[in-house]
């Protein structure tokens, strides 16, 4: 209704009603539309909040079974499964190496040893390990794990960041003959050896128990055949000793590893060439870290030397030019305490230690040993003559003409001159003057 009066009707800002047959024509956001006049909303529409409520309120009980069923299967998987493997694999990444190793008191069948190993588990937690036992073995086909030489008991203790495990002077029996004699030869042999080490343990951070294993090669320096050993203050005693001693000096053993050793007393038969010409003692021989010197007592058989002076010589010939001798020493033998050491003695036989000796050196000190005046002449007597080449061997000679007629030291000396042979020989017959 136009007018005035037409605005007090209710329901006059609706627009047209609708026929049926437009109604059902229209969407139903049309209807929504035309349910809405000037912008308010005749329907209430929920906030996202309202809804999520509504739902919780609606479905919390499936909620709380689901999540009860999804614990019950993450938890026992969380802390049987990925808990001990996070442990293993800390462990596994860890860091481990050897600062002090000590092999002492060697018998045939035990030895006393100390322990001290480095950890750095990269962790900044601390973990608590439950006592274990180091088994030590040979990582090589024929020997592993199953066959270890030694067992190693290690206490219980908490391991945080860099970390000392240490085992101290552990009476140790021999396992496996075959398994510590390898490492024995390792040891002596090789520039580099490797100590294997494996333990199987609890550990604890905090409340959580994981079971691990320490699997882990370390690998330290090896005794490289004692490169670099010496042989000092060589001094032939004349006349001998009452017990046959005629030769002294020091003897130099590098050792380059992290281990001390009680090794004992070791007798070794001293060489020229291949020829046998004498044997040495050399007692309480403990090798530390670093050089370690001892003094060393032996018997050359002088008579065999002169006897066989061209195949001496001859073997000597591209180091006497130098003025030096080589010696070659094997070892026959090695006691501890007076009990002998299998592993020791077997091990070191198939080594060949040699050294160079200086004549001069020998001379110097051979003469300056001469304090009552003695000389050679009665340990040489009874040498008696030798065939020289062309000679028919009827009449005596000197040491100096044996050594410088003879075809085969000149044939050593070939390419030097007469001069600078006679030199060096004379200098090595200095200290016998009589003859």
């Amino acid at each position: 209704m136009p007018g005035k009066e037409g605005k007090y009707i209710l329901g006059a800002n609706r627009g047209p009603l609708l026929t049926s047959d437009a109604e059902n024509q229209m969407s139903e956001s049309e209807l929504e539309k035309v349910q809405s006049a000037g912008g308010m909303s005749l329907t209430r529409v929920p906030t996202r909040k309202q809804k999520l409520q509504r739902h919780w309120k609606r479905f919390w009980l499936f909620y709380c079974i689901g999540n009860v069923i999804f614990l019950a299967i993450f938890l026992p998987v969380f802390f049987l499964v990925c808990i001990p493997a996070i442990a293993q694999m800390v462990v596994n990444k860890s860091d481990i190496w050897v600062v002090n190793a000590d092999v002492l008191q060697p018998k045939a069948d035990s030895v006393i040893l100390t322990l001290q190993a480095k950890v750095d588990l990269k962790l900044a937690l601390a973990a608590r390990i439950d006592p274990l036992s180091f088994h030590l073995f040979i990582r090589k086909d024929g020997y592993g794990a199953d066959y270890p030489y030694a067992n190693l008991p290690v206490p219980g203790q908490t391991i945080k960041g860099n970390h000392t495990l240490a085992v101290n002077d552990s009476f140790t029996p021999i396992l496996n003959q075959t398994s510590w004699t390898e490492f024995v030869r390792e040891i002596v042999f090789e520039k580099e050896t490797t100590l294997s080490l494996k333990g199987v343990t609890n550990a604890y951070l905090g409340v959580l128990k994981s079971h691990v294993t320490l699997n882990k090669d370390v690998t330290t320096p090896g005794l490289n055949q004692f490169s670099g050993l010496s042989i000092s203050d060589a001094t032939l005693l004349l006349p001998a000793r009452s017990d046959g001693t005629n030769l002294i000096g020091n003897l130099t053993l590098p050792n380059p590893t992290v281990f001390t050793m009680n090794v004992g007393t070791l007798n070794l038969n001293i060489l020229s060439g291949d020829l046998l010409i004498g044997n040495v003692t050399i007692t309480g021989v403990t090798l530390k870290p670093g050089d370690n010197t001892y003094p060393l007592s032996g018997a050359l058989n002088l008579k065999k030397i002169i006897l066989n002076l061209p195949e001496v010589l001859k073997s000597q010939a591209s180091l006497l030019k130098t003025g030096n001798l080589t010696l070659k020493a094997q070892t026959s033998s090695i006691y501890w305490d007076n009990t002998y050491v299998p592993y020791y003695s077997d091990v070191l036989r198939t080594l060949t230690l040699t050294t160079e000796v200086g004549i001069g050196e020998i001379v110097k000190n051979t003469l300056q040993s001469f304090a009552d005046g003695k000389n050679l002449s009665g340990l040489l007597s009874g040498i008696g003559t030798r065939s020289l080449g062309e000679n028919d061997g009827s009449e005596p000679v000197t040491l100096s003409s044996l050594m410088k007629d003879d075809k085969d030291i000149r044939g050593a000396f070939e390419d030097v001159s007469t001069e600078r042979r006679d030199d060096i020989i004379d200098s090595f017959i200095a200290m016998y003057p009589t003859l």
